[in-house]
């Protein structure tokens, strides 16, 4: 079996996508979701996402909301050690397949002005 995959976010993924956003916490400031808010979230169907799973560990993710006829961003992230192997445009197109399934009209997301190898990404 494959180590590395896709899966769709659950609530067992919650601990270990805070202690990833922890581990890199210079990436997210102070806007760290923590393990109940993930938990709620997801079991309430508030959000919905993917999680990068590479050798049993969580080493991206991305969630988001649909909002009328779009799709928010809350958070997307790969850890930087596995960065530019093409996850986080494999996270995208996920968006991108769930917006044309839901014929919904755009994504929206709020990049830091700071962060711009994430700016570049999305250009």
């Amino acid at each position: 079996m494959n180590k590395n995959f896709f899966d769709k976010i659950r609530v067992k993924h919650s601990a270990e996508i805070y202690f990833l956003q922890q581990k890199n916490k210079q990436d997210f400031g102070n806007n760290i979701w923590k393990t109940k808010e993930l938990e709620n979230s997801i079991k309430n169907n508030i959000f919905e996402g993917n999680v990068f799973i590479l050798e049993k560990k969580i080493s991206g993710f991305c969630f988001f909301k649909k909002i009328d006829n779009y799709i928010e961003i809350y958070s997307l992230f790969v850890d930087p050690r596995y960065r530019k192997r093409g996850v986080a445009k494999f996270l995208m197109k996920i968006c991108i397949e769930f917006c044309i399934q839901n014929e919904l009209k755009k994504i929206i997301l709020e990049v830091n002005e700071k962060n711009l190898q994430a700016i570049e990404f999305y250009k």
